[in-house]
């Protein structure tokens, strides 16, 4: 059963849907391939960097509301997260390994619905996922922080990896 469903409230009279008073929207992930096509067609070496920070807010927000109103640990923080991703849609979302010495997390997901929208591809696309990552991490790593997807299923790998580390002082 999906968790994350069961908390959401609709407001008919505003049209709107919330989980624990934060607004969502509810949309299908083609919308945010597209987007992120549209954005490779005028600024192809800008779109990892403009989609990934779209969305690293997000991930600091999420990470940040586990940390503190239920005091959880890095490691704890880092699964939350990916089980709200998953339960969110976004794939199934683990977190494999949280290295808080070293300042490296490293995320897997099977069956992204970006890398499967987004079709073949030679490059990794799952741009949005990196930087929701990246924001959740520097939540873990109370710095900034620099990641990467080093498998992508639009590539035809397997999963989605993504390494995030905290950025050297």
């Amino acid at each position: 059963m999906n968790q994350l469903l069961g908390n959401l409230t609709f407001d008919p009279e505003h049209g709107a849907l919330s989980l624990q008073s934060a607004r969502y929207v509810m949309m299908s992930p083609t919308l945010l391939v597209e987007l992120q096509k549209n954005i490779e067609g005028h600024l192809p070496q800008d779109v990892a960097e403009i989609m990934a920070q779209t969305a690293f807010g997000e991930g600091a927000i999420l990470a940040s509301r586990y940390r503190d109103a239920f005091n959880y640990s890095a490691e704890e923080v880092a699964r939350a997260v990916s089980f709200m991703l998953t339960q969110s849609g976004w794939g199934a979302m683990s977190t494999e390994m949280v290295n808080l010495e070293n300042q490296e997390v490293v995320f897997k997901v099977v069956d992204s619905p970006f890398a499967e929208v987004y079709g073949p591809s030679t490059q990794s696309v799952c741009h949005t996922v990196l930087g929701f990552l990246q924001g959740a991490a520097m939540t873990l790593f109370d710095k900034e922080t620099d990641g990467m997807e080093v498998q992508c299923m639009a590539k035809g790998d397997t999963c989605c990896r993504f390494v995030v580390n905290g950025r050297p002082d």
